[in-house]
């Protein structure tokens, strides 16, 4: 095959950056196949436009389970050992657990995850664990055309960096080579993060996520027959001398709270009726020298 000229390789390298920029920047898989047409038309060679094989999604669609249930149980951590348990039966696993173990407050909330085949059932296997489900909330995410996008991107991808590195191999200067090189690393990267996001949608996919709450029940209260007075002699005498004395200690109780207000109220009560006592002294006084 003819090798390329230096600014070949370099025009190859500036019109593959350029579309990589372009697809990033519409952020969609149509986008995508317009980024290698350059090197495409440059390699002289005619190739299948990657992505064309449509999946059948009526029959098969990509669905994300999520779900929260909320239980009641007097033993929310004996219940959260079974949820553990029920997990590994049906080949979960469990990512978080949090407990709190103080009687009445007790409580307990876990983080489960179900293959998705088995997410109703494992649903109602937990439900049954407790005495009791309070609450329960399920969503679905569709995200058939979401994992299409993605595979369609990753094709494309993988068809462009088999391109970049047959131009490499072709390239006979330093400049075309660093040139193509960075260009390959740019792609590469781009492939490392679509594999990544693909991997975490499938996984998503096949495990569905179960938040499983347990609380225990609310104390009931205990009934207070409240008090139906003394049955006996004893009894009476009891309430008695408890009732004398609560009325002695109120007693002493205002009088402690009277005591430190006789000196002021003396003093009131000389200011006032000492000047009336004066003149009705003198004035009788006065009458005894007169008679």
């Amino acid at each position: 095959m003819k090798k390329l000229t230096i600014p070949t390789a370099i025009l190859l390298a500036a019109l593959a950056a350029t579309a990589c920029s372009d697809s990033a920047d519409t952020g969609g898989a149509q986008s995508e196949p317009n980024m290698d047409q350059a090197p495409t038309e440059l390699d002289g060679g005619g190739t299948d436009a990657p992505g064309e094989a449509q999946v059948d999604t009526a029959e098969q669609r990509d669905l994300i389970y999520t779900a929260e249930l909320e239980t009641s149980d007097p033993d929310p951590v004996g219940i959260a050992e079974q949820v553990w348990d029920t997990a590994d039966s049906y080949g979960g696993f469990v990512t978080a657990d949090q407990r709190q173990d103080r009687g009445d407050q007790s409580w307990a909330e876990l983080t489960v995850r179900i293959p998705s085949e088995h997410f109703g059932e494992a649903m109602d296997e937990l439900s049954g664990l407790a005495e009791s489900e309070t609450d329960r909330a399920i969503s679905t995410e569709d995200v058939t055309g979401q994992a299409v996008d993605i595979e369609d991107r990753i094709s494309t991808k993988s068809a462009s960096l088999e391109r970049v590195r047959e131009l490499l191999d072709e390239a006979d200067s330093v400049a075309a080579i660093l040139d193509l090189e960075a260009e390959l690393a740019d792609r590469e990267a781009e492939l490392a993060t679509l594999e990544s996001q693909l991997a975490d949608l499938e996984e998503r996919i096949a495990y569905s996520t179960i938040v499983y709450t347990v609380t225990a029940p609310d104390a009931a209260p205990s009934e207070d027959p409240g008090y139906t007075g003394p049955e006996n002699f004893v009894e009476g005498l009891g309430a008695g001398w408890s009732g004398a004395v609560g009325v002695l200690l109120a007693i002493s109780v205002g009088l402690g709270l009277l005591l430190p207000f006789v000196p002021l109220l003396a003093l009131a009560l000389a200011a006032v009726f000492g000047p009336i006592w004066y003149v009705r002294r003198r004035r009788g006084a006065a009458a005894r020298q007169g008679s």
